[in-house]
């Protein structure tokens, strides 16, 4: 069964059952948690319990603690509006004593092979292969935001959730990006490339089909046959539809076996103050051929963790917060992908 993963279809499954977790986060150096519970979609986030103003003025661990509690639940909240899309693609490795630079070869795969023995032969040992890629590092990534003076005064706590929930978005758009955006940005070289295979006169789902029949032979002569394929959404309605198999022009073109998994990403664009920042999707016309998982990382020495401290009074900042999180990604994309031109 062909599966499909889009943002609207990750979000579906976020609308099923119960999921709870432990949400950290640190107030003056001392770390605390918050529960995270989301039931058939719908995220519990407390009120204030008093206006925001009064909290912050109060000055006690417990005011602030309550807080910066809700603003790590915020900050999860709009995690929940970005899905992240990559998880079939990598293996993750979580360690917290990950080193800041990896060399390529710890990305190591086995190869053991069984043969007859002959009395008096040697045994056939088995190695250690590693993909080819570039060195890893584990990059630390940090976003900031400040409650002024104005907001306490005025008990903007409206504009303080906006934030918060824009800090979540913000931080699983940026996961997306720096898991999907080194197949998306790479420089393909004439092998690890298929041509746009229509013909005259052929409907632009039987040219896809030759596209991708195609595209599987070439990677398969590298011994790299992909599994999953990732495309934009502006191409779904046809990709879908060859690999489903169909008949036009008295002709039936088969399904096409082998590929299992659809990924659509688009990237995502954002304006913070006048600057405007955007992470590169994959473009309309192309899609990427992958073997998942053996040469794909996604490396964690720590996730999102959101600090608290007071602020700048020089500039009327009454409490600054801050998102953080130590993670890295390897990406052996010349080994395992190919670029396929679908138009």
């Amino acid at each position: 069964m062909l599966k499909v993963i889009t943002s609207d279809s990750e979000k579906a499954k976020r609308r099923q059952g119960t999921i709870e977790s432990r949400v950290p986060f640190v107030l003056d150096g001392q770390r605390y948690e918050v529960q995270k519970k989301i039931v058939n979609g719908e995220m519990s986030i407390p009120r204030w319990t008093k206006p925001v103003g009064e909290m912050l003025s109060q000055g006690s661990v417990e005011s602030y603690k309550e807080v910066v509690g809700k603003v790590a639940l915020d900050v999860e909240l709009g995690r929940e509006k970005i899905p992240l899309l990559y998880k079939e693609i990598y293996d993750l490795i979580t360690d917290p004593n990950l080193p800041e630079i990896i060399d390529a070869k710890w990305a190591l795969t086995g190869a053991v092979v069984f043969m007859e023995h002959a009395e008096g032969q040697e045994v056939k040992f088995g190695s250690l292969r590693a993909e080819q890629g570039p060195t890893a590092r584990i990059v630390t990534y940090s976003a900031g935001l400040e409650y002024t003076k104005q907001m306490k005064e005025f008990n903007h706590s409206f504009q303080i959730d906006i934030l918060n929930r824009a800090m979540g978005e913000g931080y699983n758009a940026l996961l997306n990006h720096i898991h999907l955006g080194p197949i998306v940005k790479f420089s393909y070289k004439a092998a690890n490339k298929t041509s746009f295979q229509g013909q005259p006169g052929d409907e632009r789902w039987v040219a896809i089909w030759r596209t991708l029949i195609e595209a599987q032979g070439e990677a398969g002569t590298k011994k790299r046959q992909g599994s999953l394929l990732l495309a934009n959404s502006a191409d779904q309605t046809h990709i879908e539809m060859a690999l489903k198999g169909f008949s036009a022009g008295g002709t039936t073109y088969a399904p096409i076996s082998g590929i299992t998994t659809i990924i659509y990403y688009d990237g995502y664009n954002t304006k913070v103050g006048k600057k405007d920042y955007t992470y590169e999707g994959v473009a309309p016309g192309t899609a990427y051929l992958i073997r998942p998982k053996q040469g794909f990382k996604e490396l964690l020495k720590k996730d999102l963790h959101i600090e608290a401290n007071q602020g700048d009074l020089s500039r009327l900042v009454e409490s600054q917060l801050v998102g953080y999180a130590f993670r890295g990604s390897y990406a052996a994309v010349e080994e395992n992908v190919q670029e396929i031109a679908l138009k």
